[in-house]
């Protein structure tokens, strides 16, 4: 019983602190044109295999969408190139910011919302339904249904700037688990 009090009082310590933080974001302005867009470049390294050329952002009837609202789904197409092998098994893991005022600095700057692995080494043939990943040009039209993670959605200030950061796996059989691509992703949530 002592254990739960403690693990409880942590959670209820760490649910300040967040509010604390997030409390301080109305003071930011939107960065790298979120305000009116969708911001996606690629983070990751010159062996990475996965490019992106354009995408777009759609509601699920395919009209254009912006700002995202995490709780309902949407999808997002991205025209890419691969550049390596087939890949019949990929994994990602996603992780999340909010661009809030720090409350220990006062500077604006992206605050990484912890999600305890809850979306590491997601399935990304199972989860976009769009394996395999063929040599060459790829349409990876994904519908994003994040509504079972509303625990992690509950924690984004409304009206704020997020980034999300996908690390993508080659988990194809025989493979080492090497990253085949890296993107981040910064938007306005509604």
């Amino acid at each position: 019983y002592i254990h739960t009090f403690y693990f409880g009082f942590a959670m209820l310590l760490f649910s300040a602190l967040f509010v604390l933080f997030s409390s301080s974001q109305a003071a930011c302005p939107f960065p790298n044109g979120t305000d009116t867009e969708i911001n996606m470049y690629s983070c990751g390294t010159s062996a990475d295999t996965i490019s992106i050329n354009s995408y777009t952002l759609t509601d699920l009837a395919g009209k254009p969408l912006y700002p995202i609202n995490p709780s309902l789904p949407f999808v997002i197409d991205m025209h890419s190139f691969n550049s390596g092998p087939a890949y019949t098994d990929v994994k990602v893991s996603v992780r999340i910011f909010e661009y809030q005022k720090s409350w220990t600095t006062g500077k604006c700057a992206w605050a990484e919302i912890p999600t305890f692995g809850a979306l590491d080494n997601i399935d990304a043939c199972d989860f976009a339904d769009n394996c395999p990943w063929e040599h060459g040009d790829l349409d990876l039209n994904m519908e994003l249904d994040f509504s079972s993670y509303s625990s992690i959605i509950s924690m984004l200030t409304k009206n704020a700037a997020i980034q999300l950061q996908l690390t993508i796996k080659n988990y194809n059989a025989g493979s080492k688990h090497e990253e085949i691509g890296c993107f981040i992703g910064q938007m306005k949530i509604a």
